[in-house]
């Protein structure tokens, strides 16, 4: 999150330290899509590779008074470039579909994107179990909870309509 840093002087010459103002409205951001690499039984059997060739996001939230996020919008292009380390073997898929953000506890680090068009990768501690172990690119509608607590990420698959591929199984021909 950005932060507008102010500072205060209190008294003859004392100074103090600067304090952050909360962000308050419309933030746009340009995220970065940086490589990186599923282990093997991590989501796939197998160890796997990600980087995006394309990635030309554009990440739009509105904070509240208090600076916490409450909900955004994510667009723009991006390619995503799957490379199975065992045999490997690489596909790539366009995930450029728009997304919805909703913060339901008001935390940067608790969030819901939904959206067509896009990929999740399901580890083996997310929920429900059914959806462990599969790395999803919905072309219908997918709507996954991702929560951050204590350096631990975990995904919650809330909804998965219509068409969608598992890139693990596509990867394992």
């Amino acid at each position: 999150m950005s932060l507008i840093a102010i500072g205060a002087a209190i008294g003859a010459l004392t100074v103090a330290p600067a304090q952050a103002a909360p962000v308050s409205g419309w933030v746009e951001t340009h995220p970065d899509s940086k490589p990186f690499d599923y282990p093997a039984g991590e989501v796939c059997a197998f160890p796997a590779h990600v980087e995006f060739p394309v990635s030309e996001l554009t990440q739009r939230v509105w904070y509240d008074p208090q600076g916490r996020p409450v909900y955004g919008t994510e667009t723009g292009k991006l390619v995503l470039r799957a490379t199975n380390v065992t045999t490997g073997g690489s596909v790539e898929r366009d995930v450029s579909g728009d997304g919805s953000l909703l913060y339901p506890t008001m935390n940067a680090d608790d969030y819901v994107l939904s959206g067509r068009d896009w990929a999740a990768g399901m580890h083996g501690g997310d929920q429900p179990a059914a959806a462990r172990q599969h790395w999803f690119i919905a072309r219908g509608f997918m709507s996954v909870r991702v929560t951050t607590a204590g350096g631990h990420t975990t995904r919650q698959l809330l909804a998965l309509t219509g068409d969608y591929e598992d890139l693990c199984v596509t990867l394992a021909r």
